[in-house]
Order: structure tokens, then sequence, then C-alpha cells
């Protein structure tokens, strides 16, 4: 009995102590990115997830200076405690131990099927450190199609569906087609179409294909699979290509962009206004079909945070039937299955009317295009490139510059 009435006695006197711990108001400081997301999403985010969260705020941090910043902050111990890393950046890292691994939060409070496939970037040795948080989602890039140009020129407007989307042949038929010089004096007036030479890698999962195998102990460049890409693409940014990637938004006289998923809801709207009428397709179909190209940059938990369950409940709120309704609200790219396969999201009343091309089909993650941990970049491969945007060399050549070079920096990593 006297062992009871302790027992008692001590749960009174803990209990105000517990419950004023339950009522403290924790902060965590979390660093949104970058661009119009941060500025836009994000917030609309923090003010649900504090409405949702009472005793947990969140101090929005600024970065100057990207990815080195951040990594400034982090190893003076001033990083926030929730962060955005660009995907190229992540196994950089997650090697140097700058990215909590959240396997057991994931494990307690996600099923992975309710999501589309978005975890490259963010997952090594089945462990994971990051949740999608921004950027071109399942699919990444997609043809924006001038309608106008289209429809003045009497030719079909371009399907939505991946499995009808033109092949790398009708892509390049199309260009030469619509790109026209009408007074002769060798700038054409109107383009047929442009893509990025920084993106070039895009293309190479339709016709079956990436930059690197799938552990990264080899580069796949020089295959017959990927000279051909590199093929279609030198003979259309010699003849076809406009000269720069906003005239489509701008000027109105480019009929067919590649442009990547952000640019629905941040910047081609208000550009293009009301001057001509435009949708998208499906990046074009090789030898594979059309394949798209899954990429998002992470949320990421500071190791050194003091509010580990915190800082996972944010992730956790972004990453819930209201996050990511929130972000789909402003046409942003989403995992969740739900929201990202809804009819209102996926069809639209404005234009470009449908967001299909981002989200149907196959698609791989970008990370197989992206140098492993420990690999720079060789110099030798931007020099190939650069050779072979200007005409210099032949795809097959450039090629092979660049295999070399990718090997002998793999074998020394």
């Amino acid at each position: 009995m006297r062992k009871a009435l302790s027992v008692l006695l001590l749960i009174v006197l803990l209990a105000p102590a517990a419950l004023a711990q339950s009522d403290e108001v924790v902060t965590i400081r979390v660093w949104g990115g970058w661009g119009h997301f941060r500025e836009t999403t994000f917030q609309r985010v923090v003010e649900a997830f504090e409405a949702a969260h009472p005793n947990i705020r969140v101090e929005q941090q600024q970065v100057t200076g990207d990815m080195e910043g951040l990594m400034v902050q982090l190893l003076g111990g001033v990083a926030p405690d929730v962060y955005m890393v660009r995907a190229e950046s992540m196994p950089l890292f997650i090697s140097e131990g700058l990215a909590m691994d959240i396997t057991p939060f994931v494990e307690r409070d996600l099923n992975l099927d309710d999501y589309l496939p978005a975890w490259g970037s963010m997952t090594l040795n089945g462990r994971f450190y990051g949740m999608p948080a921004e950027g071109g989602g399942y699919r990444e890039d997609a043809m924006f199609i001038n309608k106008d140009i289209f429809l003045k020129a009497g030719i079909p407007i371009p399907s939505p569906d991946p499995n009808e989307a033109l092949t790398f042949d009708e892509w390049t038929s199309l260009a030469r087609r619509l790109t026209i010089d009408v007074d002769g004096d060798g700038n054409p007036e109107q383009w047929g179409t442009h893509f990025r030479t920084t993106r070039w890698y895009f293309f190479l999962p339709s016709n079956g294909v990436s930059v690197f195998n799938d552990d990264h102990t080899d580069t796949l460049i020089d295959t017959p699979e990927a000279i051909e890409v590199l093929e279609v693409l030198q003979h259309i940014y010699q003849n076809y290509n406009s000269p720069d990637t906003y005239m489509f938004e701008h000027e109105g006289n480019v009929a067919m962009n590649i442009y990547w998923r952000a640019r629905v809801s941040a910047g081609a709207p208000e550009n293009i206004g009301d001057k001509f009428d435009w949708t998208v397709a499906p990046m074009p179909a090789g030898k594979a079909g059309s394949v798209g190209l899954t990429k998002m940059n992470p949320w990421v938990i500071n190791p050194s945070t003091q509010h580990p369950e915190e800082a996972w409940a944010f992730l956790r709120f972004f990453m819930s039937e209201e996050g990511q309704r929130i972000n789909a609200e402003d046409d942003r790219a989403v995992m969740l299955r739900s929201v990202a396969l809804a009819p209102e999201f996926l069809t639209l009343d404005r234009p470009p009317y449908t967001l299909l091309p981002f989200i149907g089909g196959p698609a791989v993650d970008a990370m197989q295009q992206f140098e492993p941990a420990g690999v720079t970049r060789p110099k030798a491969v931007n020099d190939a490139l650069n050779q072979m945007w200007r005409g210099e060399i032949a795809p097959q050549t450039a090629a092979q510059m660049m295999a070399e070079a990718w090997r002998a920096a793999l074998s020394g990593r």
C-alpha cells in the first residue's frame, strides 16, 4: 500500500512538469530553398503547418551562396534545422555526413506505396536521407507547344499522352518545317524548337540509355544509343534551335520548347499572358518510347539539430495530403499519388490545360546522369560538348572524348 501511494505521489508531482513540457513552444529554423517556391508555396506550407502544430514555430532562415554557402553554415555549426539541397549535390551531402539518416522516421510514419517514385537522390544503400521538396517531379521536362503556330501551319497539336509522343524523327521534321526565314537574311523570324544544351542528358532515357550505369562504375555515353541522341541534338541545335530559352515565352515565335516543370507554376503564365495559346506535350520518343527524368530537390534534416522530431514533423506535414495539396494548388510537382493523379490537378481550365506529360508514362531517376560522390565533372567533358555544339567535332568523337575523361575520373575515385 505504501509503495502504491509513493508511485501515486510521484505521478502527481511530475504531472505539472510534463504538462509544461508539452506546452513548450519549439522553434525550428528552415531554409526554404530558392526562387518562386520559397516566396509563395513555402510561405503557405509554413502557415498551415504552424496552425496544425501550435507548439512548433518555423523561423525562415536565409542561405546565400547556394550549396557552397549552405555547406559553410553546416561546417560552422550555424545551419538551420531543415534545409533544401539540390538533387545533384545529395551524394556529397550524404557522404560527408551532412544529411541525417531519417530511415526510422520514414519506416514509422510513411507508406511509400502512397507516393510516386522519387527517392533516387535521397537514398543510399536502402537508407533515407531526405524527402522530395521541390523540382520537376516524376517527369521534370516536357515540350511546351505554341498552339497558334501549329494551327496557323495546319499541323495537328501534339498529343499530351506519352504513349503518343512525337518521335525524334517527327520532332526534327516539325522543327525543320516550322523554322521560317521569311526575308531570306539567314535569320529565321520563327523557330521550330528550343532545348537547353545544358540539359542534353534529359533525352537519353527515351533511347534506353543514361550517362552512367546503375552502380556508377562506368559511363554509357559512347554506346550507339547515346551517340544517336547526340546526333539528333546536334542537328537540331545547329539548324532549328532558337538562340534563347525564353523566346518561346517573350517573343511567341518558337513552336516547341523543352522546358522544366517549374515553368508551369512560375514564368510561363506571366510572361506569355494572352500573346498566344499554349499547352504541353511529352518529351520526344526514341527507341524506348517517351521516358522522363525524375528529379526532386530534397528536404534534409541537419544531423546536428536539437529538434529532430519537430524537424521531421515539418517534413511529414509537407508530404501529407494537406501539404501536397498546397503545392498542387500552386501548380507545383507533388509526389503523393492521391494528389498528383487527382483530376482537378491533372486537367486545368487554363494553359497548359493538362499536366499529363509530367505524370504519365515511364521515368528514370536523374541521378543516373550525374557523377557519383567524389567525382568532379572533368573539364574535358564540357570541352567536348562545347565543340560538338559548335559543329567542330562529330557526336561520336565527342562521345569518345567524354567517355575517356569520365572513365579516368571514375577509376581515380
